[in-house]
């Protein structure tokens, strides 16, 4: 018997399927300024490239933020750096020592003080979205 592979070749997706001229014009708009300015992860402070579509509870101040604070355990967004410093004493108390200090998931490598984690997007949603929500930062359409 003579196994052969057929190549079929994908659908092409339209983004912007269903969206009226209007609609589109409002969408591209919106979309080519960049709304967060820098990303502070830890003691990190990136600055970001592109547009990300976060949740518009974040979006208060016209829609622009100058810095995104993100816990680098559970990667949860806070706007101001005060709301960070009390999530986590609430998550990891005073003494900093309660709490998950890893991501959420199975660690799968471990080499010197690198660690890669499989993370279940069905048991992790939360993380898994702001996780695209921080690389979309960096990620152009």
């Amino acid at each position: 018997a003579l196994n052969v592979v057929t190549t079929i070749a994908a659908p092409v997706l339209d983004e912007h399927e269903g969206m009226d001229a209007a609609a589109l014009r409002e969408h591209e708009e919106v979309t080519k300024v960049k709304n967060v300015a820098v990303l502070e992860l830890g003691r990190h402070q990136m600055d970001t490239w592109y547009f990300s579509p976060l949740p518009k509870e974040l979006l208060r101040d016209g829609g622009v933020i100058d810095v995104l604070y993100v816990d680098e355990f559970t990667l949860e967004f806070f706007t101001r750096k005060e709301e960070l410093r009390r999530y986590q004493r609430r998550t990891f108390g005073a003494d900093g020592r309660g709490g998950r200090r890893h991501p959420p998931g199975n660690e799968i490598y471990r080499c010197g003080n690198l660690s890669m984690f499989e993370v279940d997007g069905l048991e992790e949603r939360l993380y898994c979205q702001n996780l695209c929500y921080i690389a979309k930062l960096f990620l152009d359409h």
